[in-house]
């Protein structure tokens, strides 16, 4: 049957709304043909909504430097939290062991400031930042982006691309081990998917990892764990805590949150024990606050700034609450002595370009470069920063020998 140009183009122009109906990863590059439908209810195309594992080339990661996910389509279903997971497996099945290398809770996908859905044709396409974290080793792997929307229909959407690794000179599997599994809801017989997400809510994750971005922006929270109960790791109280003006076309949603604390849009962990709160921090519009689960919290900043001054807000420095069932809190490091003025405390030291890694003098401590702004935080154990990368502390020290022997 042969179909006129006229037939052709007037199909399309009603499908285009359909293709904005929800949202899905164009970045890495995804396998199979763009899909904004959800995971079905009954697990049955999980994971990654069986499609065929070929034809697309592998994202170049390398370990120590900086990696983003793009989406696309407007109904951001008010936001949500999101994941950033791996497997070693080329083509995943049920079976398949994945491992989580980056928590966004809540703001993801960033939603508009009145919470709902983006209109027509304004594409949620602004990048997440993270970092390829130290854990992972040299190889193939399959990457997974996963979604809990806030409003809507309680379901779960994923994304999944082919990654490679490289630069980790390690073979250690201990710490890749280590790393916490992939939480999923509403999605029959699919790991923690047999529990329902709250509705109306911005998720934290029992166990979201090290590696944690948790968005401030006015329109996000109220809070709760993902399969129910109270929030954790320090979570804002109901209502959205911490406001702060929205991002009006916001060019950086996230950044990561290494080792310590770091990072930008959306970020704050959740996992037991519940995150020391530290001095706060004075932060721009749009700041988010970010943290790790074991050591302290930091606000960064992390929007654009509002587009008009009725959007603005001063974020009060309200501290975050956690509930009292919870684990004693533990007290944050004291700063090294040694560290210069600006790592890791103040609200950040000039830097540029947005989204570079940046290093402290003596290696020590780290930072993404987020809106000209740098907090810094250590490194890993067993690393160091230099030349703008995270290394093995003994491959550091080989350098060094070579150079003045």
């Amino acid at each position: 049957m042969l179909f006129s140009t006229t037939t052709v183009l007037s199909a399309m122009l009603v499908m285009a709304p359909l293709a904005q109906a929800h949202m899905y990863m164009i970045k890495p590059a995804p396998y199979g043909a763009p899909d904004k439908a959800p995971l079905l209810e009954n697990g049955s195309n999980f994971p990654c909504k069986n499609v065929a594992y070929t034809g697309v080339p592998a994202t170049e990661w390398t370990v120590g430097s900086n990696g983003s996910f793009e989406l696309f389509g407007s109904a951001v279903h008010g936001g949500g939290s999101c994941q950033i997971s791996v497997t070693t497996d080329k083509a995943p099945t049920k079976a398949s062991k994945w491992k989580v290398i980056h928590s966004f809770e809540g703001g993801c996908p960033v939603p508009p400031s009145d919470g709902g859905n983006k209109k027509d044709g304004e594409n949620s396409n602004a990048p997440f930042p993270f970092l390829i974290p130290p854990e992972l080793l040299d190889g193939e792997y399959t990457m997974a982006w996963t979604w809990m929307n806030k409003v809507g229909n309680r379901e779960a959407y994923m994304g999944c691309a082919p990654v490679k690794v490289s630069g980790s000179n390690s073979s250690d599997k201990a710490a890749y081990e280590g790393l916490p599994n992939m939480a999923i809801a509403n999605i029959a017989g699919v790991g923690s998917g047999n529990c329902k997400s709250p509705p109306g809510h911005d998720y934290t994750f029992a166990n979201p990892g090290k590696y944690v971005t948790r968005s401030n922006v006015v329109s996000t929270g109220p809070w709760a764990e993902l399969c129910g109960g109270a929030p954790s790791g320090g979570a804002p109280a109901s209502g959205g805590g911490n406001t702060a003006a929205p991002p009006a076309a916001p060019a950086n949603p996230g950044t990561p949150a290494p080792a310590n604390p770091a990072p930008a849009n959306p970020g704050v962990p959740s996992q037991a024990p519940p995150a020391a709160s530290a001095p706060a921090v004075s932060a721009p519009a749009g700041a988010v606050t970010s943290t790790t689960r074991t050591f302290v919290t930091v606000t960064a900043p992390a929007g654009p700034a509002p587009s008009s001054k009725k959007d603005a807000q001063t974020p009060p420095a309200a501290k975050p609450t956690t509930p009292a069932s919870q684990a004693p809190v533990a007290a944050p490091p004291a700063a090294p002595s040694q560290a210069p003025a600006a790592p890791g405390t103040g609200a950040g030291a000039a830097c540029s370009p947005d989204g570079s890694l940046v290093c402290s003098p003596d290696g020590k401590q780290f930072a993404i470069c987020n809106w000209g702004k740098a907090v810094f935080q250590d490194v890993a154990a067993g690393t160091s920063c230099q030349n703008n990368k995270i290394v093995k502390r003994a491959d550091y020290a080989s350098k060094l020998q070579r150079v003045y022997v």
